[in-house]
């Protein structure tokens, strides 16, 4: 899957030749078979019907053989003049083929103009490593050799930034398999909480203006003073502990030690975390310099200037939305209808589709050839999986006919692979060495989705000091102190529809945000303390719920620089005071029917001289209606409840089974009720179950997607979700936790500075199931592998269920949302009825398509595991009845790209998911921090969780409390000393340390700290 910072190596399932599911390539080094959230979701926008489908002249509808021709008279035109008057504005697409016909484009053309646009990256990081390094310098960050990390408003676990490898390498780093594991330790600086926030050891808010003085302050305390400027900057005001402890630590680590800034920091930002790199000495080991070299283009903004300067008669779009999210201050509607020709290459037919001369639909890229660089730099290959639905073209097809490259006799334009070909064998001269057989190596490209060691090695790249001092000085803005007058302003990436270009995928549209739990929106964020400051919210209540349940908030007016935009608002805990962050990527007045109208457009307020960054805003509330939100999550507490358990490493080495000591079950009886399940045959029949690990878990949301697109889960709408009726069957819970003062907080006040934790929740199939004894058909029984299943033709839907599941795991289909409008499921019989066929191609056939009056949930995937059994039987002549160890995966668990999920057989003593649970059986004892969610409750569920461990500097401030808010709450309540404990285990009738029934470790004494 092409991406701005490189592909992803992906392997799709297509059946009678409909791509319907889409996994990582297991045979690429920086997939090992996982992917992402948007890589997941990314196979309903082919099957998207409000994709471009058509060839439009003037507004009118026309056809591709009338496109063409008038390209031809045009090309003859451009031909002659040397490309005079000539531009093209294209996405900036790591293609080894565009990127080659680019450069003999300008060779054909050398008087035309090429520009690049990414609204996604403002060029910051770019700008700054090739100042530091060179020309074509980019770096590749080795998380999984680093031991310190700091991440400066960077999100590189979840954010535009991040890769499989930065999350796999990340989580290999943290991952607790008992108290002799060791653990990386991450700090995080930012403005919002973000996913790599969450999973900080010590996390700093501070205004991402301010990161600039902070980093100067870093640079001199590591000892990085090559770039004097930063010497006059002002201190930020930190707790200057913090920073020299956590100078400190990095120092430590020398080489193992890695510092990174995300893109909404400037050039400047870059260039001295590149100083504080070379001064910890970590370049060749967790910071990598490689070269990739790339054509050279103009900036969007170096094009508007020459169209404005009249010297641009034609201009071609290459994908992209320049109206939609152009700088504001460019004025780019404007400037596109002063040109005179304006032939668009588009996915929809939006804004920038508006008064052109020609609109050509572009192709899905699972719909045509091509290559792309993915994230480790190795060369990857891109191949059709399906005939192109709406007659979309690509983007090297296109320039190939602009460059007159021969197409098949009777076509306009090549629709094979000889594009990629040849530059696979351009590309593949530099790597063989003897007799090239290219037809094999070809063949092995295509087989393998990447050309095998192709990534490029690493140089020794000396740091440019003299240059980047003079561009840091040039590109530096100061900090300035904020108030109620004078607000930040950050713009990002939504971690959703990303800078827009997924904004009509109904799967992303309603997938809650990892933070706010928003669905169907974007709002302003901010803190409580800032809002009660601006006077738009008391402090009293967590927002504005009213009388029927909907979220609701107020709409306030952002005003800078002179520009203004009216936009609901959201508290939330953990931002940076006086800094507002807006996520881009909505607001569309053209597009597909899911994303046209929903939410706000950010970018009328970014500008081409801060398009990440703007200080001096205002806000004031606009008062009247207000704006309804759709949140599947509208609590931050757990209530009370030890739901999501965890603490600090050295309390986990010292009490190995702290866990059990925290939940209600550590003083409750082993059996609280009179029914017991009938036994499981353990030697007949598989076991099932599963573990999803706290620590490593990110809540990316990619195991959300990927349930959804396996088992055909249906999208609700706002107006649904908002009543409380989404239909995942699988989320990720979020609780914010934080020192004893704020869990005894009256409730509904939001904490300011708390920490937060992610828990992933399915159905957890328990053995004593509390949604079996209560439903009056037998639609939900347990069969004899430890699965809880469901008969949908059975369930008359009396929802009983649903309100028994302590889990609230259950979800019901209240309308026929495969067959109806979303804007129209209360018409009933009389509204349309219906499905365009596309979509109808998106569905996986080995699972049931519900209607109406069925509970739903998560099935532990089990079409894979009778697909797994079928493919068994054949290939051991039914000589076996079970499937080899660990040969299985749910779809939830192939796609983490954390390595979080285990799945497996409990009855197999070599499958992981037993040695992590433990089973008593085959005397495996477990991991001693695995415990089961409301174990008192007696379900005895099959799922169950690792808790989550953190890894706080002892040195640092505040690190007494970091992930002890649960161990010092319930040790004051229950004032745990050493002879509870004694007692607590002599009634169990266990010596201090001794395994429990369950095969866990008991902890002894956990000391009040």
């Amino acid at each position: 899957m092409p991406r701005r910072t490189g592909g992803l190596p992906l392997l799709v399932t297509s059946y009678n030749g409909r791509p319907i599911k889409i996994e990582g390539n297991p045979l690429h080094p920086a997939s090992k078979g996982k992917s992402d959230l948007l890589a997941q979701a990314s196979i309903l926008n082919l099957y998207d019907p409000d994709r471009s489908h058509r060839f439009v002249q003037a507004g009118k509808r026309s056809d591709a053989t009338s496109c063409f021709r008038a390209l031809a008279e045009a090309k003859t035109l451009w031909q002659q003049g040397g490309g005079k008057g000539l531009a093209i504005l294209s996405e900036d697409n790591l293609s080894p083929t565009e990127d080659r016909l680019q450069t003999e484009f300008q060779a054909k053309y050398p008087s035309a103009l090429w520009a690049t646009y990414e609204p996604g990256r403002a060029g910051s990081v770019q700008s700054g490593v090739e100042t530091a390094y060179g020309k074509g310098a980019v770096l590749r960050h080795r998380y999984d050799l680093a031991k310190v990390i700091l991440s400066l408003d960077a999100d590189f676990l979840t954010g535009e930034e991040s890769s499989l490898a930065n999350v796999r390498g990340f989580a290999d780093g943290r991952r607790v398999e008992g108290p002799d594991s060791s653990m990386n330790r991450l700090y995080a600086v930012e403005s919002r909480y973000t996913n790599t926030g969450a999973a900080a050891d010590h996390r700093l808010r501070l205004p991402s203006s301010h990161i600039v003085a902070l980093v100067a302050q870093l640079a001199a305390a590591v000892g990085a003073q090559n770039l004097p400027i930063f010497s006059a900057l002002p201190e930020v005001s930190v707790d200057p502990n913090w920073i020299r402890e956590a100078a400190a630590d990095l120092l430590a680590a020398g080489s193992k030690a890695l510092v990174v800034a995300g893109s909404t920091q400037s050039a400047a930002v870059h260039l001295a975390v590149a100083a504080i790199n070379e001064a910890l000495g970590n370049q060749g080991s967790t910071v990598e310099v490689i070269r990739l070299p790339r054509p050279s283009s103009l900036s969007i903004v170096e094009l508007a200037a020459q169209i404005k300067a009249g010297q641009i008669t034609d201009l071609i779009l290459l994908g992209g939305n320049p109206v939609y999210n152009a700088p504001v201050d460019l004025a780019w509607a404007e400037l596109q209808k002063s040109v005179k020709n304006v032939y668009r290459l588009g996915v929809y037919e939006d804004e920038s589709s508006e008064a052109v001369a020609w609109h050509l639909p572009q192709a899905h890229y699972l719909e045509c050839w091509g290559d792309t660089l993915l994230q480790d730099g190795s060369y990857g290959c891109i191949q059709p999986l399906i005939l192109p639905l709406h007659g979309g073209i690509s983007v090297s097809q296109l320039l190939a006919y602009l460059l007159n490259v021969p197409a098949p006799e009777g076509k306009e334009l090549i629709d094979g692979p000889a594009l990629v070909q040849e530059t696979f064998k351009r590309k593949s001269s530099t790597l063989q060495t003897g007799v090239f057989d290219f037809e094999n190596a070809w063949n092995l490209f295509v087989r393998d989705g990447f050309q095998a060691k192709s990534a490029p090695d690493a140089t020794k790249s000396p740091f440019l000091f003299s240059g980047a001092a003079a561009v840091a000085e040039n590109r530096m803005s100061r900090p300035q102190a904020l108030g109620k007058d004078n607000l930040e302003i950050v713009f990002v990436n939504d971690g959703k529809v990303d800078d827009g270009r997924y904004v009509n995928n109904g799967w992303l549209q309603e997938l809650p945000d990892a933070v706010t739990k928003l669905t169907w929106d974007n709002a302003a964020l901010m803190s409580p303390a800032t809002a009660q400051e601006l006077g738009i919210y008391s402090g009293v209540q967590v927002q504005g719920i009213t009388a029927d349940g909907i979220y609701r908030s107020d709409v306030i007016t952002l005003t800078v620089d002179g520009r203004s935009l009216d936009m609901p608002f959201l508290i939330v805990p953990g931002h940076a005071d006086y800094s507002i962050t807006l996520p881009l990527g909505y607001g569309h007045e053209k597009t597909g029917r899911v994303g046209q109208g929903v939410g706000f457009n950010a970018y009328r307020l970014r500008s081409s001289q801060n398009p990440s960054v703007l200080t001096g805003a205002t806000v004031v509330k606009k008062g009247g209606k207000l704006h309804p939100f759709a949140v599947t999550q509208e609590h931050w507490s757990m209530e009370g409840r030890d739901i999501v358990r965890e603490g600090p490493i050295a309390y986990y080495k010292e009490h190995p089974g702290f866990v059990r000591s925290l939940g209600i079950e550590s003083h409750t009886p082993e059996n609280l009720n009179f029914y017991t399940a009938p036994p499981f045959d353990y030697e007949k029949y598989h076991q099932w179950g599963m573990s999803i690990d706290l620590t490593t878990c990110i809540g990316c949301n990619a195991c959300v997607v990927a349930c959804q697109a396996e088992n055909n889960i249906p999208i609700v709408g706002k107006d649904q979700v908002a009543k409380g009726r989404e239909m995942h069957w699988m989320r990720i819970d979020r609780y914010f936790s934080g020192s004893q003062r704020d869990i005894e907080r009256k409730m509904g006040v939001m904490p300011t500075d708390p920490e937060m934790v992610l828990q992933p929740l399915t159905c957890l199939h328990c053995e004593n199931a509390p949604c079996e004894t209560v439903c009056p058909v037998n639609a939900t029984v347990h069969n004899e592998e430890g699965l809880n299943v469901m008969a949908y033709n059975r369930c008359i839907g009396t929802r009983y269920c649903a309100n028994n599941c302590p889990y609230k795991v259950r979800r019901f289909n209240w309308f026929d949302y495969n067959q109806r409008q979303l804007d129209q499921l209360y018409w009933g019989p009389l509204g349309p009825k219906g499905v365009e066929e596309t979509l109808k191609l998106s569905k996986n056939p080995n699972v049931t398509v519900r209607m109406r009056g069925v509970m739903e949930k998560c099935t532990f995937c089990v079409q894979r595991i009778e697909t797994a059994k079928i493919d068994h039987k054949i290939t051991t002549e039914r000589r076996e009845i079970k499937i080899p160890t660990d040969s299985l995966q749910t779809a939830c668990q192939q796609s983490c790209p954390a390595d979080a999920i285990v799945f497996g057989d409990l009855s197999d003593p070599k499958s992981r998911v037993n040695q992590i649970k433990g089973n008593e059986m085959f005397g495996i004892k477990g991991y001693s921090h695995d415990y089961n969610l409301l174990d008192y409750l007696n379900t005895r569920p099959r799922l169950s969780y690792l808790a989550r461990i953190r890894n706080p500097n002892p040195r640092m401030p505040g690190a007494d409390k970091v992930g002890r808010a649960l161990i010092d709450a319930y040790e004051k309540k229950h004032h745990h000393a050493e002879g509870h404990d004694k007692a607590h285990d002599a009634k169990q009738g266990l010596k201090p340390g001794a395994a429990t029934p369950a095969g866990h470790s008991q902890e002894t004494a956990p000391t009040p700290h």
